[in-house]
């Protein structure tokens, strides 16, 4: 089976860095069932050499695609959180987005690598009780019959 490609936003190498694309770095890594093979960190340019704020003439969308650029051998990024525009910009590039609460790098590879990493951009606030029930086992409704 081919590698699966996956990025994770970072500062530090550590941390899965709260927001995309201000980030110092991602970290990729090829992931199949079970296995992580390579890890590689990649610098985000555009952030080092752009101010917080577009300077005139320019657009967010342009930085978001350079975000895109150095992603684009990518499937799929984790991150923290994610502006409906920086999804879009992945998404026409064929990258799916996974949002999740899990802090550190080497355990979202580690979670995904295994398929239990979950997409928390898609868990409705109402089910999220939901959600959190156990993958084996089933709902004691208190019917014994």
């Amino acid at each position: 089976m081919r590698a699966l490609k996956i990025a994770i936003p970072t500062d530090d190498g550590i941390r899965v860095a709260p927001r995309l694309w201000r980030v110092a770095a991602f970290v990729v890594a090829d992931v199949t069932p079970g296995e992580i093979g390579n890890v590689e960190r990649r610098d985000n340019v555009p952030s080092r050499r752009l101010p917080g704020r577009p300077i005139r003439g320019e657009r967010h969308e342009d930085r978001y695609r350079a975000v895109a650029d150095i992603l684009s051998d990518c499937r799929v990024v984790v991150t923290g959180s994610i502006g409906d525009v920086m999804r879009r910009t992945l998404s026409r590039r064929g990258i799916e987005v996974i949002v999740t609460s899990e802090d550190l790098v080497d355990r979202v590879i580690a979670l995904f690598s295994l398929a239990l990493l979950r997409d928390e951009s898609r868990v409705v606030p109402m089910d999220e009780d939901f959600a959190e029930a156990p993958a084996v086992g089933g709902w004691d409704d208190g019917f014994d019959g």
